[in-house]
């Protein structure tokens, strides 16, 4: 029975590692994914913070 416990431990270990390049995958698309989150970002505070230049009306009182 002992030999049965050590073919599964084997297995379960060779399995772990086949899910890693998964996990890199999965990584670098959400590396991606913040990137454009980041640049729309950046793209809409530029728009966004724009310097607007107001024009001053003056009222003139005539008494």
């Amino acid at each position: 029975m002992s030999n049965d416990n050590r073919n599964d431990l084997t297995t379960d270990h060779g399995a772990h590692n086949r899910n890693e390049p998964h996990k890199r995958g999965l990584l670098l698309r959400f590396i991606i994914f913040m990137a454009w989150v980041i640049g729309i970002g950046l793209l809409l505070s530029l728009v966004a913070c724009q310097p607007n230049n107001p024009k001053v009306f003056i009222v003139e009182e005539v008494a």
